[in-house]
């Protein structure tokens, strides 16, 4: 998949709140793509903010904290709403079936996607740091030490970073896709206020937000693990997989400042 045409080459992000992205083998991208699927619980639908509104303005939202799935969908549509996100992605060193090894970067989608961050990653054989830039639809890349970016071949597989904050894609999704979702402890989580939630999640739900792929690919239902945020309008502040190897591991922060991503 191709990242979108876009006609200005500068993106200014007014808020944020949760999402993600990453880069996979033979080239930089960002990712994440799933299906769509609709909670049935009844308090869940009805205290999520409304789709035409933004969850940061007017009355908050109000959701009962001890029941998993109301709490699970809550952020999902808080996540639906989002425009923008800074995000941190870890990988335990023990777990090898990802292209990507660390991720901080931030991810907008308004007024159109764009996305800029570093990490480690292996393009080739081995990691390397890069920075990276996705603007008006194309791909930059600067390897450390390296004196300027360069831009990726046209045509080269990217990922659109705005399907990881759109309605019916991404975390948004994933949230929805919980099996056996139970609620734990409630705990001051990277610096937040947040309720623990665990289950199970189906590698063809997480496989484009955490592409895992060789002899480390991830088949078939995974322990996972939701943070969010006890605080209305409930931000998912972390998500990760629970695997043999070690956890794969997604959060957020600095929602709501600005941050300005420019053509490189």
């Amino acid at each position: 998949m191709k990242t979108p045409k876009q006609a200005g080459s500068s993106v200014t992000r007014k808020w944020a709140a949760p999402a993600v992205a990453l880069l996979t083998v033979g080239a930089v991208v960002l990712t994440g793509c799933s299906t769509e699927k609709k909670s049935d619980d009844t308090t869940a639908a009805q205290s999520a903010p409304p789709m035409s509104d933004s969850p940061r303005s007017g009355t908050a939202p109000s959701v009962d904290v001890t029941d998993a799935n109301a709490l699970l969908e809550q952020a999902a549509k808080t996540t639906r709403l989002t425009t923008a996100v800074h995000l941190n992605m870890t990988v335990d060193k023990n777990f090898k079936g990802l292209p990507v090894n660390s991720l901080d970067g931030d991810v907008v989608t308004k007024p159109a996607p764009a996305a800029k961050g570093t990490g480690e990653f292996r393009l080739t054989d081995s990691f390397k740091e890069y920075e990276f830039v996705i603007i008006g639809g194309r791909l930059y890349t600067k390897e450390k030490g390296a004196a300027s970016f360069t831009e990726a071949p046209s045509g080269q597989r990217t990922y659109d970073p705005s399907v990881v904050l759109s309605e019916d894609k991404g975390l948004a999704n994933l949230l929805t896709k919980f099996h056996n979702p139970k609620v734990g402890e409630t705990a001051t989580h990277n610096g937040v206020k947040a309720v623990k939630v665990t289950g199970t999640l189906d590698s063809a739900d997480f496989d484009s937000i955490f592409p895992t792929q060789g002899p480390g690919a991830l088949k078939g239902e995974h322990p996972a693990t939701a943070w969010i945020a006890y605080d209305s309008p409930n931000n998912l502040v972390e998500i990760s997989l629970n695997t043999k190897d070690g956890d794969i591991t997604l959060t957020t922060s600095k929602w709501e400042e600005p941050v300005t991503i420019t053509k490189p």
